[in-house]
């Protein structure tokens, strides 16, 4: 592969979450998750992206974190139907990123007329969390062994040494055909988040660089 697609989004507003937490306040990942990223995808694209069809590498920032109040409306299952929660609504925290940048590559320059002409709007996080997108363009890549990387997430292993946040997530999920069906997690392994203030030089597979008057080096993630 010597040419990937660049796309570039920011926004005012972003909520990576972090995972599996059900209760209590909500706070985020300083980058976001892959599944997240197939959403973003999904919907520029107007349909479900599938993980096998697309590799992603990324390189996320934003300026700092702001926290909301919010008020949830709680359900409960009666075992007939869903309804209103017996005790009412409550409040929470919620974190968010405020001025979001995310630099997008993937291996599928054919998909450069959706983020051309979006189906959807992008958001990332929340449907309030929208993206503009900045520029689209194919640039030239080379594969390379080493390089400092940041503001992305990688598989985990015991020999990788960069400083980050550990997070045990879904890569992606199989959505249900019926509606209502809810989704089902591809495989959920362990991830290192890397903030994009951490520079870090790290071997490791799948790492490219571009080939520009500023080179840029990015992991390429391949879905299992």
């Amino acid at each position: 592969m010597d040419k990937v697609l660049e796309v570039q989004f920011s926004g005012w507003t972003a909520t990576p979450r972090m995972p599996f937490i059900l209760s209590g306040n909500a706070v985020c990942m300083p980058v976001p998750s892959y599944s997240l990223l197939l959403g973003l995808l999904g919907c520029c694209l107007g349909r479900l992206v599938k993980p096998d069809e697309v590799r992603v590498g990324f390189q996320y920032s934003f300026d700092t974190v702001g926290k909301d109040l919010e008020t949830r409306q709680r359900l409960e299952y009666d075992g007939k139907k869903v309804k209103a929660h017996s005790k009412g609504t409550d409040a929470y925290v919620r974190e968010f990123h405020i001025s979001p940048k995310l630099t997008l590559w993937l291996d599928r320059t054919d998909w450069e007329f959706y983020f051309l002409n979006p189906v959807g709007t992008p958001s990332l996080g929340r449907s309030q969390d929208l993206m503009k997108i900045e520029n689209t363009k194919q640039v030239a890549v080379k594969m390379v062994e080493k390089g400092i990387v940041s503001g992305c997430m990688l598989p985990f292993s015991p020999n990788l040494k960069a400083g980050g946040q550990l997070v045990q997530l879904a890569e992606a999920y199989q959505e249900s055909e019926q509606v209502g069906g809810g989704r089902t997690p591809t495989k959920t392994g362990t991830f290192i988040a890397i903030p994009c203030e951490n520079k870090e030089e790290i071997t490791t597979k799948n790492l490219y660089q571009t080939i520009t008057e500023t080179p840029i080096i990015f992991y390429l993630h391949q879905f299992s």
